[in-house]
């Protein structure tokens, strides 16, 4: 039988350090109770928007009811387990691994989340203040046209899109780099969260482009991506993908736009660049090895789309002595 939890019991005090003020504030929490863990970074910019970033590991399954008095707007990004969440009136939406969402709290919002025992939860978020967020998104057609996946009187979920491999770096990077004492990488922080924010709002799909996809589904396509990642060099033809991952040919295509936030062939290409800039980085190699290691005929071709995707060349990444990343 579930616990059912006050959220005053567990994080009342902290949770207002994640909603965004004009106070610039950052820090790193750690609180371990008898109902479980709980680690908590968080960058207030004082711009508006706040980023954190959590993780959670109950010891009990606990229903954890929270009562919202605040008005604002938000950005999730759930790498962790599943979660659950219901409002007052039993309706439930489920938080998949690997979705990123936008939404919106009004006062008053009451809200239970339901959570499993001896699991992971882990989730970035970039939450603002309720009328930033209204002006950023009044000009995005697509934002303003997605279809909540919940909505009551107080609360607003939104499908945005599946995390996709250049929204995994830079919350890695962000993540990482969130803590870190120095006034110049605070500003690179910011830049990385201007970029994530703009990236985002920009790959929002439209939720009734969607389909089903079950269990078995989904094991298929990542298995299609793992073949297709082991593969670089020669890939498999969409018929040869979609036999040896066990889905037809239609679910493997719409499937990995929806999973993986691009099609089959263009998470192939982004994937290749992205091992080409690593090997590129190491120093180790040049640029023809780079191309053909990861499956490039032609330098040309390849120094050209890298450029187009990462907005510098190849022969400039050889250049840098440092390591740092390069948005698109």
């Amino acid at each position: 039988m579930s616990r059912i939890v006050s959220s005053k019991e567990f994080w009342e005090d902290i949770k207002y350090k994640c909603l965004p003020n004009r106070n610039r504030d950052k820090n790193s929490l750690t609180f371990d109770t008898n109902l479980g863990k709980l680690n908590l970074s968080y960058f207030n910019t004082g711009l508006g928007f706040t980023y954190s970033f959590y993780t959670a590991y109950y010891y009990d399954d606990i229903v954890l009811e929270a009562l919202n008095s605040e008005e604002f707007s938000f950005m999730g990004f759930n790498i962790g387990e599943v979660s659950y969440m219901k409002d007052k009136k039993g309706r439930t939406i489920d938080i998949k691994t690997n979705l990123c969402y936008t939404g919106e709290y009004s006062n008053g919002s009451d809200t239970k989340g339901l959570y499993h025992k001896n699991r992971l939860y882990s989730s970035h978020y970039i939450t603002f203040e309720d009328n930033l967020f209204k002006e950023i998104k009044k000009n995005n057609e697509k934002l303003l046209k997605t279809k909540p996946l919940f909505e009551s009187d107080f609360i607003k979920f939104c499908f945005n899109n599946y995390i996709n491999e250049y929204q995994q770096t830079l919350l890695k990077e962000i993540s990482q780099i969130s803590m870190v004492e120095d006034r110049l990488k605070e500003l690179y922080l910011e830049s990385k969260l201007y970029d994530l924010i703009y990236t985002t709002l920009n790959t929002v799909e439209i939720q009734n482009e969607q389909i089903f996809l079950t269990n078995q589904d989904i094991e298929s396509l990542n298995k299609a991506k793992k073949i297709l990642f082991e593969n670089i060099m020669n890939p498999p033809s969409l018929k040869e993908l979609a036999h040896k991952a066990a889905i037809n040919e239609f679910k493997l295509k719409k499937g990995f736009k929806q999973l993986f936030g691009n099609t089959v062939y263009g998470l192939l290409q982004e994937h290749r660049l992205f091992e080409a800039k690593k090997l590129l980085e190491s120093n180790d190699i040049n640029i023809g090895e780079a191309s053909f290691l990861v499956g490039y005929k032609s330098i040309s071709h390849f120094s050209k789309i890298f450029k187009d995707y990462f907005g510098i060349t190849p022969m400039q990444i050889k250049k840098e002595s440092r390591t740092i990343y390069y948005g698109k």
